[in-house]
């Protein structure tokens, strides 16, 4: 049986690129394409794919936001990540997204099938030795600065939502309110603690024992 994939870019010449390489192998069906995040799940919920192979940096939601909403919707997918620099605070946001691994870019073609096809397997690409390093890293650098005390009890709740990996939409069924009040407290959290992504709120939390790695 084939494995089903969905390619998610912004630029229409490199899913072309991609679709091109992996359509000729005997294993792989590319069975939609998005150019980003917001399409990607709606295809995603279309399509259900086995493997979404999923950029990382794209205009309006981004690759790590639609990966998170993907695995709460449908937790069998798998997801790839393709970024163009092994960042580590990408490498922590795909962590706490869910996906099974990234690549680079600038991959080798049969570095990429080999990368898709352990993930097929149900196999990890992301070693949890180097991502916790990468995790306890990333901390180091704000934890000085970073205080919860100032947060309000209901915002400690939905720092713990979000170092589970909850989404926006999750945390507003979790705790019965609109998504766009969940929204406004992630946007309070991130602005209290002094950092600029939800990744290292999460990164946060977990280093200061909130929840359990």
């Amino acid at each position: 049986m084939k494995t089903r994939l969905m390619i998610v870019d912004d630029h229409e010449v490199v899913r072309m690129g991609l679709r091109a390489a992996l359509e000729v192998e005997p294993d792989f069906n590319v069975v939609a394409e998005a150019g980003n995040g917001k399409d990607a799940i709606e295809k995603a919920r279309a399509h259900q794919p086995d493997i979404v192979l999923m950029d990382v940096r794209m205009d309006g939601m981004d690759g790590i936001e639609a990966c998170r909403e993907i695995r709460s919707e449908y937790p069998d997918t798998k997801v790839l990540m393709l970024t163009s620099f092994a960042e580590e605070e990408t490498v922590v946001a795909a962590v706490l997204a869910g996906a099974a691994g990234y690549v680079l870019k600038n991959v080798a073609r049969s570095r990429l099938l080999e990368a898709l096809r352990s993930v097929a397997r149900g196999e990890s690409l992301l070693d949890s030795k180097v991502t916790k390093g990468v995790l306890e890293k990333l901390v180091a650098a704000k934890d000085k600065s970073a205080q919860d005390d100032d947060l309000t009890p209901r915002e400690r709740e939905v720092l713990i939502l979000i170092a589970e990996g909850a989404t926006n939409k999750e945390i507003a069924q979790k705790l019965v309110v609109s998504e766009n009040t969940a929204r406004n407290h992630v946007s309070h959290i991130l602005g209290k603690l002094g950092f600029n992504r939800r990744s290292e709120a999460a990164a946060y939390a977990v280093k200061k024992g909130l929840v359990k790695e």
